[in-house]
């Protein structure tokens, strides 16, 4: 169970599994492992999210997936890896890119993306992004289903999330959220994708 903390603001919601996870069923493509030491919690950059891409590496362990990583070998992560049940028991769940999971998460680049669009690896800090089928072969994860707008009323330039700064707006994440890509603060997104590696 992911750690829940009372008034503690997370930058980006956890994962949703909208369809196809009941639990640690034998007919579920998830997987528990370790995580890879470059995973030490010291910075963001060195922190595994709910909702990131991580990738298993040959020495059975997880890592945060980067745009050179195959898809067949991507999983979503489930919990934090600063949670304690990750802490407690040494190792990290994830969902499997060849699961055929619905799944509900930030960690995407929303930058001119449309429903319908395929998602893959983007940079080496487990996000997705658009990607091209007849360019990205073999690096496809998912296809877009639903993009949801999680701003909340009475949005300006100065506070495009709406709410009041510092207090917890619908999507009980801290303010501001900057894009990734634009650097510019906007209203987070959730994206939600059905994972289907190629």
């Amino acid at each position: 169970m992911p750690t829940l903390q009372n008034g503690v603001l997370r930058t980006r919601p956890r994962i949703n599994v909208t369809r196809g996870y009941t639990g640690n069923e034998p007919g579920n493509i998830t997987l528990s492992a370790p995580l890879n030491t470059a995973i030490d919690n010291a910075a963001a950059d060195s922190t595994v999210y709910s909702g990131q891409a991580v990738v298993l590496e040959s020495a059975g362990t997880f890592n945060l997936a980067s745009a050179s990583d195959a898809s067949s070998k991507v999983y979503f992560a489930y919990h934090d890896s600063t949670d304690t049940d990750v802490d407690s028991c040494g190792k990290l769940l994830g969902f499997a890119a060849l699961g055929n999971f619905e799944i509900e998460t930030p960690w995407v680049d929303t930058d001119s993306l449309s429903v319908g669009d395929a998602l893959k690896l983007s940079a080496t800090d487990g996000t997705l992004a658009v990607a091209d089928p007849s360019t990205d072969g073999g690096k496809i994860v998912g296809y877009v289903t639903e993009i949801r707008d999680l701003g909340v009323g009475g949005h300006t330039s100065a506070n495009p999330r709406g709410g009041v700064a510092g207090t917890i707006p619908e999507d009980s994440t801290s303010d501001p959220y900057v894009s990734d890509t634009s650097g510019v603060e906007e209203n987070l997104k959730i994206v939600k994708l059905v994972v289907a590696a190629d």
